[in-house]
């Protein structure tokens, strides 16, 4: 019970409101039950000391038998005892004069008109209905007390959650603050000093709230740096041990053919058919680690394109003339459809790269006597090669590092893999839009300009 109290601001003014209430009620039925027979007793003696006068005053115009009937209704009008005292004769009203409970006696000569003799007239006021006003008070003392008890109770129930209600609302406001919830408000229109708590509550909720909601953005930001770093470092690692296989393959040809050479056996004899394939593959190789230079040149952090202003339409045109030849060699037809002069910003020499490639491919990989369909209007490049279709599977990986659709992983038909990979990576940089999707009449690669 103890620590309630203690917890509960509430509970604390309600028991010192109430004990507050109770003190004050009691302390004023005190008061009131000591001033107010006193004051009674005080205002009746002077009403009776005024009465009294009148009566003598009027006695004097009297009878002596008119006079004792008027001494007599007065005595009964007011509680009063009196004495008529002649020199032979003594006339009672009431009790006894000298009986105790008398406040004060007033005495007075009085003369009446038909007798000579001089009278003393004692009055005096009793103090039972001053008495009968203590006992009263007395008898009702439990029933004010209890009475003054609920007063206070209800009373101070009502003020201390008038007085608390604000507190309150502000501390259970204050506890979805800890729980770092700032959408609430005390929206309170009061300028005391609970109003100015409640307004600066508010104002702290509202920096916090602006401050979380940085500091989230910042966080998810950092989350997404960390990811790509990851993603980076995972791609490094994928691409250095793609890079150590695809390179290892030509070097063991070429180790092995010289030390066939150089130890004559069986057809390595034949040193300069076999000096001309070791040439060879040592252009593939180079080939190959070019293509690797270009790809780690972009991947660089401090990459920056040489961006200028440049006709695309002409770098459509280069890259189809490029393979103009392979293409009548295989009999292949190149259908073109291209608007004029269509200004674009970016990178030209590895646009020029990017296209480049995948002009190439759609030539290099169709069939003989097929048909290779380029067209670019309103910011869309279409080249559509007949005669061949991708493996479902395949279309998901085709931008993959040394990635070939040829299963057996031949340079002469797939490659390095890194064509479409570097062609990603530049489209990526000028974000162009992309794709690749098999057709009724073969495989199409969709471009599409920012």
């Amino acid at each position: 019970m103890l620590k309630k109290i203690k917890s509960s601001l509430a509970i604390k003014i309600f028991l010192m409101m109430t004990c507050v209430f109770i003190l004050l009620g009691i302390i004023m039925y005190a008061i009131v039950m000591k001033v107010m027979p006193n004051n009674y007793r005080s205002v009746t003696l002077s009403n009776y000391t005024e009465e009294i006068k009148n009566l003598v005053s009027e006695l004097e115009n009297k009878s002596l038998e008119e006079g004792i009937n008027e001494i007599y209704n007065f005595c009964i009008d007011y509680s009063a005892n009196a004495e008529l005292k002649g020199n032979d004769t003594v006339y009672r009203f009431g009790e006894a004069t000298n009986e105790e409970g008398t406040t004060q006696t007033i005495s007075s000569g009085v003369t009446f008109i038909d007798s000579n003799e001089s009278y003393i007239l004692s009055l005096s006021v009793s103090e039972g209905i001053v008495n009968q006003i203590m006992v009263t008070f007395l008898k009702i003392t439990p029933a004010i007390l209890l009475l003054i008890f609920v007063i206070s109770i209800i009373s101070a129930q009502i003020i201390s959650r008038v007085i608390t209600k604000p507190v309150i609302d502000i501390s259970n406001i204050s506890k979805k603050l800890t729980k770092l919830d700032m959408t609430w408000r005390c929206n309170t229109s009061r300028t005391d000093e609970i109003g100015i708590l409640a307004n600066n509550l508010d104002t702290m909720a509202k920096r916090l709230n602006e401050t979380l909601n940085e500091l989230t953005v910042a966080n998810k930001q950092l989350q997404k740096d960390i990811e790509k770093k990851k993603e980076r470092e995972k791609l490094q690692t994928e691409f250095f041990r793609a890079v150590s296989h695809e390179l290892k393959t030509p070097l063991t040809i070429i180790k092995g053919e010289l030390e066939g050479m150089i130890c004559e056996v069986g057809e390595y004899k034949d040193k300069k058919k076999y000096l001309k394939h070791s040439l060879k593959v040592a252009n593939e190789m180079e080939n190959l680690i070019k293509e690797i230079l270009s790809v780690a040149m972009m991947k660089d952090e401090n990459f920056k394109l040489n961006m200028k202003n440049l006709n695309f339409t002409n770098i459509i045109k280069k890259a189809y003339r490029k393979y103009q030849g392979i293409a009548e060699d295989k009999g292949i037809e190149i259908i073109t459809d291209i608007q004029d002069n269509y200004e674009f910003t970016g990178d030209e020499r590895l646009l020029e790269n990017a296209i480049s490639n995948v002009v190439g491919n759609a030539v290099i990989y169709s069939p003989k006597n097929e048909k290779v369909f380029i067209d670019f209007n309103d910011k869309v490049m279409k080249i559509e090669n007949t005669g061949i279709h991708i493996e479902k599977e395949d279309l998901k990986q085709l931008f993959n590092p040394f990635f070939r659709v040829d299963k057996a992983r031949s340079r002469n038909t797939g490659g390095s893999g890194l064509g479409l990979y570097i062609t990603k990576t530049i489209f990526d940089y000028h974000n162009i839009s992309y794709k690749v999707e098999n057709t009724k009449r073969g495989v199409l690669f969709t471009i599409v300009l920012p």
